[in-house]
């Protein structure tokens, strides 16, 4: 199986650790996977508000090239560009007028709908790789072994329900998985689905941080030793805002280390701190790269 591999513009830019760590989760687990050539920007959720043909359009053309380059499936690791993957494909192949339509936006392309199956990165590992097959992998006595840690998924990571088709939207429980295949702990986390708003950010801030600071504080009363995400918009919230958010709720004087669940993974395998790009979390992880004291 070909894999074709979308990053989305923030992946090669704010959260090249994200896109690292991906890459080494994947080479680990012989996942034959690589970027499409000359993709373009999906155009999220701003494009669709000003223009919901032509941000349709701009994914058609993604999923074209994706065919065109003999890809089976393609995969993301942002749950936005995954979304918008997913749904165009779907609408496509639901709706012969409208995949025309699509079609003729595009002078020297054409998607053929159904050709290319579009999923989250974390689809492909449950589906295509299967946790039996990650857990060989796993070191035992790996620094995360013994640990307490939360998944926290965000909005668009599994919502709509009914397009992304990928884990329930109110209880999902994958990542949760994915966090006790390292050996960690998963205490009941009720925040885990909550919106932190950070595509506010730079219009609402102090909103932003309510509900980011609700979340982190939440994470720390359930006595999680770090987050687990999976949308760089997620950790530029819960991370990059940390201690402004922290304050806002009045939650105290501590931080909690926020991973991409690739980056959860990849200490799990035992790869090494640089090649997962850890250095670039906002708050620090290294205290949860020494082994759990007996």
């Amino acid at each position: 199986m070909k894999v074709g591999y979308y990053p989305g513009c923030s992946l090669h830019k704010v959260a090249k650790e994200y896109n690292k760590s991906t890459y080494k989760i994947a080479e680990k687990l012989g996942v034959d996977m690589k970027e499409i050539k000359d993709w373009n920007c999906c155009g999220a959720l701003e494009v669709e508000a000003v223009n919901p043909l032509a941000a349709k359009g701009i994914v058609a053309r993604n999923l074209a090239l994706a065919e065109e380059q003999d890809f089976d499936l393609l995969t993301a690791v942002c749950p936005a560009c995954a979304y918008q993957l997913i749904h165009v494909n779907r609408i496509m192949e639901e709706d012969k007028e409208q995949a025309d339509i699509l079609n003729s936006l595009m002078d020297k392309h054409d998607y053929t709908p159904g050709s290319v199956k579009p999923v989250h990165f974390l689809q492909l590992l449950r589906d295509n790789i299967g946790l039996n097959k990650i857990k060989e992998h796993i070191l035992p006595d790996n620094p995360l072994a013994g640990r307490k840690g939360v998944s926290y998924y965000g909005c668009l990571c599994v919502r709509p329900g009914d397009i992304v088709q990928f884990e329930d939207p109110d209880n999902p429980t994958f990542m949760d998985e994915l966090i006790n295949l390292v050996g960690a702990e998963t205490p009941h986390f009720p925040m885990k689905t909550k919106c932190c708003g950070a595509t506010q950010l730079l219009v609402a801030k102090p909103t932003v941080e309510t509900l980011t600071g609700n979340i982190v504080v939440n994470a720390k009363e359930v006595g999680a030793e770090f987050i687990v995400v999976a949308c760089q918009m997620c950790a530029l919230a819960l991370d990059g805002q940390q201690k402004q958010a922290i304050d806002r709720v009045g939650g105290g004087d501590f931080k909690i280390p926020v991973l991409y669940f690739s980056q959860l993974l990849g200490i799990g395998m035992g790869l090494s701190y640089k090649s997962l790009g850890l250095g670039s979390n906002y708050v620090s992880p290294k205290k949860l790269m020494k082994p759990v004291k007996t």
